[in-house]
């Protein structure tokens, strides 16, 4: 049985985190297949440690766009070979709250670098493992970030991504939109605005549409 790659794709505060376990849950009822949920960054113990850095902001020294670039190819090396490739060979259903077009999308994007370079690396570093469906949850930017800061609490100000400008994450958001409407086969945006069951059900109707694995 060939492995499906999923990935749930937005904003700061689009409801990913919260959509990963429940449509993981419901693939596993539906579909009767095992389903692997895991996160960019992270996933792996090695993916995990790199995930603290780009997360945290550290005193004196911000990260470079072409640090965090680097970061997040070392991320997703780690967990195309550990853990991703090896699942999607078993046959599994792999969701990731985030992946390579976030990448595209925030360095490429947000960040300026040149998006070519960016799809280099994220080709190099993930040979040819690539997402069969990416579901973008999308939210007004206001919406997110209000979203973001009652996650966070008190430590927003640390995520170096939560607590940047309103023009940074109007970036993101249009990035995504434009990514989707590039390559509409492979994007279904949903909107993440509804409530969290009809999230749910609406990623759900979009991944029978595009894969009929449930």
């Amino acid at each position: 049985m060939k492995g499906v790659f999923l990935t749930l794709e937005g904003g700061e505060g689009c409801g990913k985190s919260t959509q990963l376990e429940l449509v993981a849950s419901a693939l596993r009822l539906r579909s009767g297949r095992n389903v692997v949920a895991t996160r960019s960054p992270g996933g792996t113990p090695a993916a995990e440690k790199i995930r603290t850095i780009l997360k945290s902001r550290e005193p004196g020294e911000e990260l470079r766009p072409e640090t965090e670039l680097m970061l997040f190819g070392a991320c997703h090396a780690q967990m195309c070979a550990n853990l991703i490739r090896p699942a999607l060979e078993s046959g599994s259903v792999v969701v990731s709250d985030r992946f390579t077009d976030s990448t595209l999308v925030y360095q490429g994007v947000a960040r300026g670098i040149d998006p070519d370079a960016v799809r280099r690396v994220n080709d190099f570093v993930c040979a040819g493992v690539r997402p069969d469906l990416v579901i973008v949850l999308d939210v007004p930017v206001e919406v997110g970030l209000r979203r973001a800061a009652v996650r966070s609490g008190a430590q927003t100000a640390q995520d170096r991504f939560d607590s940047e400008s309103a023009s940074f994450h109007n970036a993101v958001r249009e990035g995504f939109l434009a990514l989707a409407r590039r390559e509409p086969g492979r994007f279904a945006v949903v909107d993440g605005a509804q409530s969290p069951e009809q999230v749910t059900e609406s990623i759900l109707e979009a991944i029978h549409e595009r894969l009929a694995i449930i």
